[in-house]
């Protein structure tokens, strides 16, 4: 369940109110990008998105609860595209490998995390690791079901959904987040596809 703080009271109807606040967000973004986690975001804001500075403390917050709103959208957005990818296939290989595939390249291509990566690994590197456990139950909420019903006609013995979801979780952050030769030189799925094998061997 998305953890994005709710719309702040104002004077706007529900549906206008979303509308600000989904202008102050992209206009957030725009400014992330361009100047990182560092950068003086009301003012930048308000400028871009044509609002006043209180506007955007009144519909989002502080500097603290903007970053964290444009991250949950960024993470809703990424839920909303995976589960289309996950619903391909109830073969457990192929859907193990459609799955870390479509995440890796997703997380390798999103400009917004690569940037926050290389210039604020403190502060994004433990919320994918050491502080990662309300992430992981969302990845393991999204994969549960569908890992369920392909281990039910595989049925390789010793391994639940929860395990295999919380194993893709690791082998992503781990393939999205550090420089992988063999991934850059073969391409995500042949990569993926032979580690999946590889598992597969040491599991039998």
């Amino acid at each position: 369940m998305s953890s994005v703080i709710p719309l702040r009271p104002g004077p706007a109807r529900p549906d206008a109110a979303s509308l600000i606040r989904d202008r102050i967000l992209d206009a957030a973004t725009d400014c992330l990008l361009e100047e990182g986690l560092d950068a003086r975001l009301h003012a930048a804001i308000a400028e871009r998105a044509g609002i006043s500075r209180p506007t955007v403390y009144k519909y989002v917050g502080d500097q603290a609860a903007i970053v964290a709103a444009v991250l949950d959208r960024e993470l809703d957005r990424f839920f909303g595209a995976a589960v289309p990818v996950l619903q391909r296939s109830d073969d457990l290989q192929a859907h193990l490998v459609s799955a870390i595939v479509f995440v890796v390249d997703y997380a390798r291509d999103h400009a917004l995390l690569q940037k926050a990566l290389k210039e604020h690994p403190e502060i994004i590197l433990p919320a994918l690791t050491t502080e990662s456990r309300p992430l992981v139950e969302r990845v393991v909420g999204l994969f549960e079901e569908q890992l369920g019903r392909a281990l039910g006609q595989s049925s390789p013995g010793g391994l639940d959904a929860r395990a295999v979801a919380e194993w893709c979780y690791r082998i992503v952050i781990s393939l999205a987040t550090t420089p992988t030769a063999g991934l850059d030189r073969d391409g995500t799925r042949a990569y993926v596809e032979r580690l999946i094998r590889l598992m597969a061997l040491i599991e039998a």
